[in-house]
């Protein structure tokens, strides 16, 4: 399965030039690859600025790709992790709470393991 995640806001808040990554961002693309997924990031503000997020967090041996965010994505997500509902009822996935402000107990992410491991069926996973 592919699972895509969103960048700012979704794994990622950003004040000013400050980035802070999410809690459990980490652990969480681990796991998904661990359970045979492959991990990409994609964002609205263009591939590199994924790229630039993966690099700078060490992301890089969970992420298979980054990617533009794109009404017509080259690789098809079967699942999408996002703050926007639109998009995870588009695609079908995980919506989760903005991280529009760093919080150490924020545990949002935890729920795509949930969702992960008992996927079976896209339609599965719709809000």
């Amino acid at each position: 399965m592919k699972v895509f995640f969103d960048v700012d806001l979704t794994l990622l808040n950003s004040s000013g030039a400050e980035w802070v990554l999410r809690p459990g961002a980490g652990e969480v693309l681990a796991g998904v690859v661990r359970l045979g997924h492959d991990v990409y990031l994609w964002s609205a503000t263009g591939q590199q600025h994924a790229q630039r997020v993966v690099e700078t967090f060490g992301l890089q041996r969970w992420v298979t790709d980054c990617l533009e965010k794109d009404s017509n994505p080259t690789v098809r997500p079967d699942l999408v992790v996002d703050d926007d509902s639109f998009l995870v009822e588009k695609y079908s996935g995980v919506c989760v709470r903005p991280y529009r402000e760093p919080d150490p107990a924020d545990r949002e992410l935890y729920r795509v393991l949930e969702a992960v491991t008992g996927w079976d069926h896209p339609a599965r996973m719709a809000p």
